[in-house]
This record gives structure tokens, C-alpha cells and sequence, in this order.
């Protein structure tokens, strides 16, 4: 097998010629692993398999893994990617590196980042098992990242947004309530990718169930907006916001929604991911909630649709935390704290259709005890209790609670 200077040359010409014919990745692969029999692999960033193009024989396991199962092992990922440095060299360089280190020690290859547009697409790596053949492996892993530029760009195959794979890891993990309980099982994970308050979760999916829209409003989500972490599952994107400003979503997202035929969720803002799964609830919730009332091209948060909720959904479905809003939490939380009774106090107020004779009559304490109490209850509450709409959405609540958890 020749490697010169002109055989280099030679295959350039022939592979644009096929690149300006509209090739895909994995025919381009295949022609250079034809012309010159060195193995490559074409992968994602987060390491998954794009194309793949050389014997069956292939003796690097890591090579195995990736080639038959699409993608590495979340343990190869934290091991040897990142925690080796890999992952950090071939990102702070702009043309293809030679690595004989880590994962790659027994199986030396190079291994160059596919950029567009200075955000990254991709990795081609050529593996050899002869010295001599370095400076050509580089060459060659040059051209062809420069060839898959172009394919990826035509083909519009690119991702919108460079992933990395442990924050990918992490996003399918932060999601997954089952295997991943609490926040300390996602420790490995938040010391690498830095997750700051405040944070808010939204889930939404296509109203017509069209993927290429739904693909589309995806990579608009997730080139417009900063500090997200997101996962696909079930047609549903699910989204994390953090690092916050005001405690509010962004305008540039809501724009989106807005601007899009979807059903859309979002949980109340929270500090702590020690309770993730509530807040993801709320967010399905909420969103199932605007599915069910036809509700789409807007962001409903839990908290402006519990009521419908309520009425639409299972109370054996909602978890505990989610029974209670934040206003009336407060008071009870207040309650408890003070050994008063603005909760019962309110409930009360509420059932007898905000008739304060006869309330302070049903509590026994004088008129004005009464108004101190209905005061500090709007103050605590930062809502007006007189208003129809919220009295009757705290009367449903309060009901709630008596059917669900006994509380009066």
C-alpha cells in the first residue's frame, strides 16, 4: 500500500469530486479506508457513531464498543474522555493530534475535532499500527475533517449545538427519577458540569406530532438559549433551565414557544435539586394539562393551571409536594412555625363564601382577630383571598388536601 505525497494528492481529488456530488459521511469513509486500508471512525461529540469504515477485525475495544453498540460506555466516557484529558486535547486543538495515552495507549491513532462555524460537530479518527505512518495519519485526518465540514454543512447533518457528552450524560440521568433518586447519584456528573440556581424545568412536545418540526424547534431551543440542559424521550424535549436572571424563563425562549404549534410546561423556579422529581412532574403536569385543553404556542406553568389539573388528572397521581401550592404551603408552613391557624383560618373563610360575621362566629374569636388574620394571610400569600377566581381555586385545594391527606 502506497503512502506518498501523490497518492495523498490523488485520493484528494477523488474525494472531491464525491463530496461535490452530494456523498454521505459514510461513503467519504469508505473511499479512504479503500485508498489506503487504515481504519477510521466518524463520531458525534459525544463520541457516538456517524460512520465507521475498516475490517471486520478490529482489535481496539473501545473501537468495538462504539462500532457495534453506537456509543461508548458512560464509564469510558468519565474514565478515560474525560478524566485522561482526551477529550481536552483534542478540543484545544485545531488540527488532528496523534494520542497514544489513555484509551488509546495500546492502539495509537489520531484524532482530530470536526468545527463549524467554531462550534464542534465532530471526531475522525484513524487508527495504525506502524510509526512510519503518523505524519500520513494526520495529513489524511486533516483532509477528511475538512471534507466532513463540508458534507455536514451540505447535508445540514450538523448538530446546531456542540454537546458535551458528559453534560449529555448527564441530562438522560437528571431526567431518569427512577435509577437516579436523589442528587447525590448525579454527583460525578455536577462536577464537571456546573449547575447554579435558580433552576426551572419544562417539558413540551409537537402538537401535531411532526418530528422535523419538533427537530427544528429543538435546535432553535438549543442555540438560542444559555445554561440548559435538555432530553429527548417519548417525543417530549425535556428542558433544564438554570442560572436564572429574575427567577424567570428567557423572553428568547418564550418567543419560541410562542412562535410554535406545541404544548408546553414549565415548573415553578426552585433553589435545591434534592426534589428534582417534583418539579419534573409539575412540568409534565402541566404540560399534559395543556394538551388536554388544546392549549398550545404558550408556556404554562404548573402553578397558573393547578386547578385544571386537579379536574383533568388523578389525585393518586400528583405527588404529595404537588397538592399544595406555594401560597398555601406558605401558610402552613407559617402555621407551624408560629402555632397559628391561618390555613384552617382561610378554609374556613372560603367555605363560608367570605362572610366574615359568620367565620369569626365558626372560629370562635372576635371580628377584628378575624380581619388581622385575613390580612396577614393576603401578606403571606401575596394573593387577594376576596378575588372569585382565586377563592374558588383555593376552595378546590383546600378540598384536595382533605380528600388526599386527611388536612383540614
Amino acid at each position: 500500500m502506497e503512502y506518498s505525497e501523490n497518492k495523498l494528492l490523488e485520493f484528494t481529488k477523488k474525494a472531491i469530486e464525491t463530496v461535490s456530488q452530494g456523498c454521505r459521511i459514510e461513503e467519504l469513509a469508505q473511499l479512504a479506508y479503500q485508498t489506503f486500508k487504515l481504519p477510521l471512525i466518524v463520531a458525534d461529540p459525544g463520541y457516538r457513531l456517524i460512520a465507521y469504515a475498516g475490517g471486520e477485525n478490529i482489535h481496539d475495544p473501545y473501537w468495538q464498543q462504539i462500532i457495534y453498540s453506537g456509543e461508548p460506555t458512560d464509564h469510558t466516557i468519565m474514565k478515560f474522555y474525560i478524566d485522561d484529558g482526551l477529550m481536552e486535547a483534542i478540543t484545544g486543538s485545531n488540527e488532528a493530534i496523534y494520542i497514544d495515552w489513555g484509551v488509546c495507549v495500546d492502539y495509537p491513532q489520531t484524532c482530530g475535532p470536526i468545527y463549524i462555524d467554531n462550534n464542534l460537530e465532530g471526531f475522525v479518527s484513524i487508527l495504525f499500527m506502524r510509526e512510519e505512518l503518523l505524519k500520513f495519519s494526520l495529513k489524511l485526518n486533516n483532509l477528511l475533517r475538512q471534507f466532513c465540514a463540508i458534507l455536514m454543512q451540505s447535508n445540514n447533518y450538523r448538530l446546531t449545538h456542540a454537546i458535551n457528552p458528559v453534560k449529555e450524560l448527564l441530562a438522560q440521568k437528571f431526567f431518569d427519577i427512577e435509577n437516579y433518586v436523589d442528587a447525590a447519584s448525579l454527583e460525578d456528573y455536577l462536577k464537571i458540569v456546573q449547575l447554579k440556581a435558580s433552576y426551572c424545568i419544562v417539558v413540551l412536545s409537537q402538537k401535531n406530532h411532526d418530528s422535523m418540526l419538533f427537530s427544528r424547534l429543538k435546535s432553535q431551543i438549543v442555540k438560542e438559549c444559555q445554561n440548559l440542559l435538555y432530553y429527548e424521550k417519548e417525543q417530549k424535549l425535556y428542558l433544564l433551565f438554570h442560572q436564572l436572571r429574575d427567577s424567570k424563563l428567557s423572553p428568547a425562549f418564550l418567543q419560541l414557544i410562542r412562535q410554535s404549534e406545541c404544548y408546553c410546561g414549565a415548573s415553578t423556579v426552585f433553589d435545591s435539586l434534592d426534589q428534582r422529581a417534583v418539579f419534573i412532574q409539575q412540568a409534565e403536569i402541566a404540560r399534559d394539562t395543556a394538551q388536554s385543553l388544546n392549549t398550545s404556542s404558550q408556556c404554562i406553568a404548573f402553578s397558573e393551571c393547578l386547578t385544571e389539573a386537579f379536574l383533568l388528572h388523578p389525585l393518586k397521581a400528583f405527588k404529595k409536594e404537588n397538592l399544595m401550592p406555594e401560597e398555601i404551603h406558605t401558610l402552613f408552613a407559617y402555621d407551624e412555625v408560629h402555632e397559628t391557624e391561618l390555613a384552617k383560618t382561610l378554609s374556613v373563610y372560603l367555605q363560608l363564601r367570605n362572610d366574615i360575621n359568620k367565620t369569626a362566629k365558626k372560629l370562635h374569636v372576635h371580628r377584628n382577630t378575624l380581619i388581622y388574620r385575613l390580612n396577614k394571610i393576603r401578606d403571606l400569600a401575596g394573593v387577594e383571598i376576596d378575588d372569585p377566581e382565586v377563592a374558588w381555586r383555593f376552595q378546590l385545594i383546600f378540598r384536595v388536601l382533605e380528600v388526599s391527606t386527611g388536612r383540614k
